[in-house]
């Protein structure tokens, strides 16, 4: 099954994306009844060269995806009295700080979560834990605060720290063997495992390149077209839909529009934004009249029963009509016409081409 960019990425509007495409069903397709080689001249389309698709399965590849399964399973365990502490367990410590025999104001707690590695402690307090065992008391750690520390009353100091560890906690990985295998599923052997696993990259890996090919096909057939005249409405229609995205987005981060454009856009400049909208609407309507084209010339259409499939896939996504139309600007059916559309276009491209 191809992948399909989320409507999610619609909230992010600088990115220019297929997944922002919406049509119309033939009652409402604002294309309707224009003559679109009146506004586009399409040139090669048929028998565009594209690289042959590589989904082969590394020993890389295999071997990262063994390692994410066994982080997947790690598991927690409590260290028991007398273990000794190592790098990245989570200690529970009670500590007393002192400076020139005085203690000094967040120098000391009790039942203190530390997580030895982390920095969260000044240089050489959790490294100099490590060895010594839970249940510990009076452990005597002879350190000094950096020249630069926020207190500047303690700010290259010497200090002593006197810390007893109450108890600690270790992430476990389970090692890759037999009984790891049992835990993945129905399998008897190391090797039945890795041979369903390297199936089921191979089918991720083919999936993605067979997407990567016809985005590639597709690249090639818009750079081959060429616009005579964008449809003044419809890209109005984008335009005003970016607006209202960029306030949206403004008003969900409870943030200003001025400061959504800077961190989005890197710009302070309505004029130069709304330039940057203009663009970006007239690349969505070349790609939608170059879809509507082709779809029309090559009789290419979708059935009712897969409209019905995407449009439960989007929902099972969680997005309902009203919220797939405040972030596309259009209808649930006319997102569905056009991304159903594309496929096909996509699909028959892939087809005619020439794969080397």
């Amino acid at each position: 099954m191809k992948k399909r960019i989320s409507i999610l990425a619609l909230a992010i509007i600088t990115i220019v994306s297929l997944a922002g495409l919406t049509g119309c069903g033939e009652g409402d397709n604002p294309y309707k009844g224009m003559d679109l080689s009146e506004y586009v001249k399409v040139g090669q389309y048929k028998g565009i060269e594209a690289e042959k698709i590589d989904a082969s399965v590394s020993k890389q590849q295999m071997g990262d995806a063994i390692r994410e399964a066994q982080d997947a399973a790690k598991t927690n365990v409590d260290l028991k009295k007398g273990d000794e502490i190592k790098d990245g367990d989570v200690v529970n410590i009670d500590y007393v700080g002192k400076v020139n025999g005085k203690k000094f104001d967040g120098g000391s707690a009790e039942g203190y979560d530390l997580t030895i590695g982390s920095g969260t402690f000044i240089e050489g307090f959790e490294a100099g834990l490590v060895g010594h065992e839970i249940g510990e008391k009076g452990i005597k750690l002879n350190l000094a605060f950096p020249l630069n520390y926020q207190s500047e009353d303690l700010a290259g100091k010497d200090v002593v720290f006197t810390v007893k560890v109450n108890s600690g906690t270790r992430t476990v990985k389970p090692e890759y063997n037999l009984d790891f295998v049992k835990s993945q599923g129905d399998y008897k052997t190391t090797e039945e495992y890795e041979k369903a696993l390297k199936e089921k990259l191979y089918k991720e890996n083919k999936a993605e390149a067979e997407q990567d090919q016809a985005n590639a096909i597709w690249s090639k057939v818009l750079s081959n077209t060429k616009v005579k005249k964008y449809p003044k409405e419809i890209v109005q229609h984008y335009m005003d839909n970016f607006d209202k995205q960029m306030d949206y987005v403004a008003e969900q981060n409870n943030t200003t529009r001025e400061a959504i454009m800077e961190q989005y856009y890197g710009i302070t400049s309505e004029k130069v934004l709304r330039k940057q909208f203009r663009e970006s609407a007239r690349l969505l309507v070349k790609q939608e009249m170059v879809i509507e084209y082709l779809a029309d010339k090559e009789g290419l259409s979708y059935t009712d029963d897969e409209a019905d499939k995407l449009k439960a896939s989007i929902e099972q996504q969680g997005y309902d009509e009203e919220q797939v139309e405040q972030e596309t600007g259009r209808t649930m059916e006319q997102y569905v016409r056009i991304e159903l559309l594309y496929e096909k276009v996509q699909e028959f491209l892939v087809k005619e081409a020439k794969i080397k």
